[in-house]
């Protein structure tokens, strides 16, 4: 990866993490680690923990709910299981989440598309 898609990613995070807030989630963890793969965000909202993936796009045509392949979903999940366990959430409510920012470079405004990601854990 790139350094400029790197700082990209994480200029990406920091605004997730503003408009998570903005909607009334707390952010418990972030860039969780295992073997298994990475959470960019662990954030809780009325009980319920929701893990999400966060996608930057600078590109409009990228900026879509594909950005998170079937095999990213299965490793997430798999991530989700190992926080979990780790962390000893016992029984919550968990749900898998991508939120995608894009960047429209010439007007500066940055929009965001939430998605709660339907696979099973």
């Amino acid at each position: 990866m790139t350094r400029e898609k790197r700082n990209l990613g994480d200029w990406g995070e920091e605004q997730a993490c503003g408009f998570l807030r903005r909607n009334g989630f707390k952010i418990v963890d972030r860039n969780f680690q295992t073997t298994a793969g990475e959470i960019d965000i662990v954030a809780e909202k009325g009980g319920d923990y929701y893990f999400v993936e966060v996608k930057t796009r600078a590109d409009k045509e990228f900026a879509n709910d594909l950005a998170v392949t079937y095999f990213k979903k299965r490793k997430l999940a798999k991530t989700i299981k190992a926080y979990c366990y780790k962390r000893d959430l016992g029984e919550v409510s968990v749900i898998m989440a991508a939120l995608v920012v894009f960047v429209d470079r010439q007007s500066r405004k940055v929009n965001f598309r939430f998605t709660v990601l339907i696979e099973p854990l």
